[in-house]
């Protein structure tokens, strides 16, 4: 079999460039090892889709590649719709009322909508993840929501979501559609990109009902579509799971070798 596999750009891997590497390579080392031929390029090189390709594994986000692999009539990992609906907007859209994420409203950016008053509460740029220290902030009232607006607005924003704050403390999780959670653990402030995990407590003891957790995750996976995945969860005092981000392709930072046998395995395995 022959492969292709499209690496992420470093502008979409703020603080994890050296961590979404390791596990591209992880991923195509393992199918060289299973005798199958990988040529791998960057989603800034990418212009078309080789001859001859029977299947594609890919970290791209920028719309330019991801029109290119929509084109492939061969199978994607992860799907181009997949990685779409894991922008901030469109993720918050189909996971809304599955009780899986907090109250969430996708909206302009023109000013506060009529009717929300919960405070603390996040505000996100709407179309994708985040990439600046600003793309994500943490609000504690109506002055700073508006000036938080404001400042999106400023910066060419038209949209973004608002997710009311969950107390609890935060664990991130890694999984693989089909193999359910290569890891997962309590977060700190040192783990996050921008360091936002700071607005959250701090476990008390870390335990998590790791088949909850699972649950939690394979589902959202599920609505998603997304084949390789992981996110940010708030585990709350009666043991509530709450998702607040959801992710494609993430760096697999503690788990790198053996997400990338899952991953190598689930590519093998499709047709």
């Amino acid at each position: 079999m022959r492969y292709l596999g499209v690496s992420r750009a470093e502008l979409y891997s703020p603080n994890r460039t050296a961590g979404d590497a390791a596990v591209f390579r992880g991923v195509a080392s393992e199918l060289d090892r299973s005798g199958h031929e990988v040529i791998c390029v960057s989603e800034q090189e990418l212009e078309s889709i080789p001859d001859g390709i029977d299947g594609i594994f890919q970290m791209a986000r920028s719309h330019e590649a991801l029109s290119i692999l929509e084109q492939a009539s061969v199978p994607v990992t992860n799907a181009v719709q997949a990685v779409r609906n894991c922008g901030r907007a469109s993720q918050t859209a189909l996971l809304n009322g599955t009780g899986l994420i907090p109250d969430s409203i996708i909206c302009s950016t023109d000013g506060i909508p009529q009717g929300w008053n919960k405070y603390p509460c996040w505000i996100k740029r709407a179309d994708s993840h985040a990439v600046d220290k600003d793309d994500v902030q943490y609000i504690q009232d109506a002055d700073n929501l508006d000036a938080a607006m404001r400042s999106l607005s400023e910066r060419g924003f038209r949209e973004c979501v608002i997710q009311a704050h969950v107390k609890g403390w935060l664990i991130k999780f890694y999984g693989v559609r089909g193999f359910g959670l290569t890891d997962c653990y309590a977060a700190s402030a040192r783990d996050g990109k921008f360091g936002l995990e700071r607005f959250n407590d701090q476990p008390e003891s870390g335990r998590v009902d790791m088949d909850a957790l699972t649950a939690v995750a394979g589902r959202a996976s599920d609505i998603l579509g997304v084949d390789v995945y992981g996110g940010d969860a708030v585990v709350g005092d009666d043991g509530k799971i709450t998702i607040i981000d959801f992710n494609d392709w993430p760096s697999f930072r503690t788990c790198t070798v053996g997400a990338a046998q899952k991953i190598a395995r689930l590519i093998m395995d499709k047709r």
